[in-house]
């Protein structure tokens, strides 16, 4: 059994790992391994390996976990090193970007500034700055693997060659699976109701001009997911915001806070802190309006008369997803749910409950009268339902399965790519191991 990677992540090795002692109060860690100028050590290896435990995988793998798991971080490491020979650079805003994806995960983990402080012993701005490496790192590796795999295609003929080359009773049992469409339509909310938290945000923004902390003002305020973070929203490089945003904070001198404005998101007034070449670094109060009953079922009325003209083929379903949904997941694929390797097939298990009961009650070729979805707590969406087809269980067959056989061709395709380049680029780097590991046989393996 192949053990796929199970690198800790950086948070839980810190929390875990930031100091691996004895009961004497020795520290215990140690360099495992060195490729070139990097090194693994003993504490990056077990947090990794007790990960591992915790993963369903573990409980049928019988071989040395540990080994695969350091091989697999020689193997990283050897990556990182020709990703720098290579001269691959990572945009700064993409490294910017997934740290504040940690940080939002961090903070909705814990709750607050004090109970990571608590559980670390350091700030979140400490955490995320102590991560940074470790993200840039992962980052730089991703890149090069891309650019190495990047040309990877196979051929009808290689499809069908690797179809033939399994054993008809070995190849995989697909379950149960659905072709699943829907047009999904957000309730749009009154003027009266914008202009409203427009009158809000104005007496909020008066409140910061008068002195007050526009970080505590965004917490006790703001709706958005950054309130817990005083609305900040770190540097992002221009043209990845949303535009209305992006224009309303770039119009601003730094610490100048925004009149109210709207976005696709909702109503804000923002403050640039500070720019930076294409980057720029900002905060925000944003007030999500909120949809009454009555905008709900205008919701649910258009899409009733969009239905009508579907059934009366005055518009196809695809065509009508794709033009009127507001759901930006599946309009692309025609209102299409896609599943595994892009097939528009998605197994029984892999259902929202509350959608299968639906479609449990409907025929195939079917499209459902409109009717309203609960969003979280509070929020109603319109939705119609288009259940194309169902689908038994079965055996892969090219006719069926083609677009899973085409990806499962790929990426073995891939993965020998990627173990030929390690291979070569192996020989080519300076790799020690600690004698206890002799026995995993990485270097030997070259």
């Amino acid at each position: 059994m192949k053990i796929t990677r199970y690198i800790a992540s950086a948070a839980v090795m810190l929390l875990m790992f930031s100091n691996v002692r004895a009961q004497e109060g020795e520290v215990v860690d140690k360099i495992i391994a060195k490729v070139d100028d990097k090194i693994i050590l003993k504490s990056d290896l077990e947090s990794s390996y007790l990960q591992f435990l915790s993963s369903p995988a573990a409980v049928q793998f019988d071989g040395d976990a540990r080994c695969l798991l350091l091989k697999d971080m020689v193997e990283s490491k050897v990556m990182h090193a020709m990703s720098e020979i290579d001269s691959i650079i990572v945009d700064p805003s993409r490294v910017d970007y997934e740290m504040q994806g940690r940080a939002q995960n961090i903070m909705q983990r814990y709750g607050s500034e004090e109970a990571i402080r608590q559980a670390y012993g350091k700030s979140l701005d400490q955490i995320m700055e102590e991560l940074r490496p470790d993200i840039q790192e992962q980052l730089q590796i991703q890149q090069q693997e891309q650019s190495i795999l990047a040309d990877v295609s196979v051929t009808p003929n290689e499809i069908r060659k690797l179809y033939t080359s399994i054993p008809k009773d070995s190849l995989p049992l697909y379950s149960t699976e659905y072709e699943i469409g829907m047009i999904i339509k957000n309730p749009e909310v009154d003027d009266s109701v914008i202009d409203e938290l427009k009158d809000k945000l104005r007496g909020i923004r008066e409140r910061i001009i008068n002195g007050e902390s526009f970080e505590i003002m965004a917490t006790l305020n703001s709706d958005g997911p950054t309130s817990a973070n005083g609305g900040n929203l770190g540097f992002n490089q221009r043209g990845t915001m949303d535009p209305a945003f992006e224009a309303a904070t770039l119009s601003l001198k730094p610490g100048e806070i925004s009149m109210p404005f709207e976005s696709s998101f909702g109503v804000h007034i923002s403050q640039l802190i500070e720019k930076r070449g294409n980057e720029y670094n900002s905060r925000h109060i944003i007030l999500i309006p909120k949809p009454t009953q009555d905008d709900v079922q205008e919701a649910v009325n258009y899409l009733d008369s969009l239905r009508e003209e579907i059934i009366a083929e005055k518009i196809s379903f695809e065509q009508a997803a794709k033009e009127y949904s507001d759901d930006e997941r599946t309009k692309s694929n025609g209102g299409f749910m896609s599943g595994q390797f892009g097939s528009l097939r998605v197994p029984a298990s892999e259902l929202d409950p509350e959608l299968y009961f639906e479609i449990d009650k409907m025929k195939e070729g079917e499209i459902s009268k409109a009717s309203t979805i609960q969003v979280g707590a509070e929020d109603e969406l319109a939705r119609i339902i288009y259940y194309r087809k169902k689908v038994a269980p079965h055996r892969a067959n090219l006719t069926e399965d083609y677009e899973k056989l085409k990806a499962a061709t790929i990426q073995m395709k891939k993965d020998r790519k990627r173990q030929e380049y390690l291979q070569d680029k192996m020989k080519e780097v300076y790799i020690e191991i600690a004698p206890e590991y002799n026995r995993c046989g990485i270097i030997n393996n070259q």
